[in-house]
């Protein structure tokens, strides 16, 4: 792969900005010790635009849950053994035993579990919200989205 090279004008030193393809001077770049002619590809401007573009938090996490689903769904397996090994070294505590007697309840027909959202009323895939573990069968049934921004 051949290396860009800058074009000289009047003594200037400019180098082309792959974001815009604007040829600038060197002093529109950033520096970087790392690359060969010790400048960042983008322009400053640029390199401002994507890291404000990024920086925007509820993007940037829809984005890294839409990579880690598609992740997930190549190697399913793979993830599947991940949680079973954490799941045995996490310490037990309330909050788990409440969990694992909500779980036996619902299988021995104690409790049911609704099919709408209780915060927004959507007919989704629901978790249960503990709001004390002392009480595990008091749980608020809740959709992923709802259940996140608790």
């Amino acid at each position: 792969m051949q290396r860009k090279q800058p074009r000289y004008e009047e003594g200037i030193e400019y180098w082309e900005c792959p974001a815009c393809k604007r040829w600038l001077p060197r002093s529109s770049f950033y520096s970087d010790k790392r690359t060969w002619n010790r400048i960042k590809s983008q322009c400053r401007n640029c390199h401002i635009r994507t890291a404000i573009r990024t920086r925007d938090k509820d993007n940037t996490n829809r984005i890294r849950r839409e990579s880690m689903r598609r992740t997930r769904a190549k190697e399913p397996e793979k993830y599947r053994e991940r949680e079973r090994i954490a799941a045995k070294r996490r310490p037990k505590d309330i909050r788990y035993y409440a969990r694992l007697y909500l779980k036996s309840a619902l299988k021995g027909g104690i409790i049911s579990k609704p099919e709408r959202c209780s915060k927004c009323g959507l007919i989704k895939k629901l978790t249960a919200h503990h709001k004390d573990y002392m009480k595990p069968l008091e749980v608020e049934w809740l959709c992923y989205e709802c259940h996140r921004n608790k």
